[in-house]
């Protein structure tokens, strides 16, 4: 990162991940997510505060970007931005959030990375049975598995409305909303993907499903397949996550 960046995100206190392990800034703070996997990857960022947060990314030795969260109190189930990248397409290895020393003194958001293989450390990462076995996710979490070569179901199940989600599947992401009124179709725009970094590639639209889960059939590759939601650390059983074969 080059030293008119880091000025641009005027933070005093800055750390470098390599794990893309979830990170907690408060002002001045600034993170440096390094090492980037040659695949697609969903950068989250998530208030902690009852007070609109602003935030600066930078990615690609484009110029720092600020950007908001609203507050907790403003947001539906699932809070927070979602930054869409592919190192594979832009060649870029690093990407930095920072909160100004402008911000409110109080501010704090979470931060990590999200991926076939990312992270490694700092939320709940369990793997799913092949069996349709149902396991329980809680916010800050990841469930992957890696299905041998035949047919499966995926289905994931809420009863949290609004819930926001990434099915990461050979190479590409897919946005799932579970439980979701078409009602709350642009809320969920607004705040998850209106904010969204789609640089390098555009991931699929959202699928809205009226109903409290959402169903598709796949064929396993062995390779790996993960499911992230995006909800606060401090839930738990923020839905359920089953793998069939067919």
């Amino acid at each position: 990162m080059s030293f008119t960046t880091l000025q641009a995100l005027n933070a005093t206190s800055r750390k470098t991940v390599t794990d893309g392990s979830r990170q907690t800034l408060g002002k001045g703070d600034s993170v440096l997510f390094t090492d980037l996997p040659n695949q697609p990857i969903v950068l989250v960022a998530y208030n902690n505060t009852g007070n609109t947060t602003k935030y600066v990314v930078s990615y690609n030795n484009q110029a720092p970007k600020s950007f908001e969260i609203d507050s907790v109190q403003a947001q539906g189930f699932s809070l927070g931005n979602a930054f869409f990248l592919d190192p594979s397409k832009t060649g870029a290895r690093e990407i930095s959030v920072s909160l100004p020393n402008t911000d409110q003194s109080k501010a704090s958001i979470d931060v990590y990375l999200v991926s076939l293989y990312l992270p490694t450390s700092g939320i709940q990462n369990q793997e799913i049975p092949l069996t349709g076995k149902e396991i329980v996710f809680n916010g800050y979490s990841r469930a992957y598995a890696t299905p041998p070569l035949a047919w499966y179901t995926l289905n994931i199940s809420s009863t949290e409305t609004g819930l926001v989600g990434f099915v990461f599947n050979q190479g590409t992401i897919e946005t799932i909303a579970v439980n979701t009124p078409l009602a709350l179709k642009p809320v969920l725009e607004g705040k998850m993907y209106g904010n969204a970094e789609k640089t390098g590639f555009a991931p699929n639209a959202p699928i809205c499903k009226p109903g409290s889960s959402y169903t598709e059939d796949f064929y396993g590759t062995s390779t790996q397949i993960v499911y992230s939601p995006v909800s606060s650390a401090k839930t738990t059983k923020n839905g359920r996550i089953s793998i069939q074969k067919l």
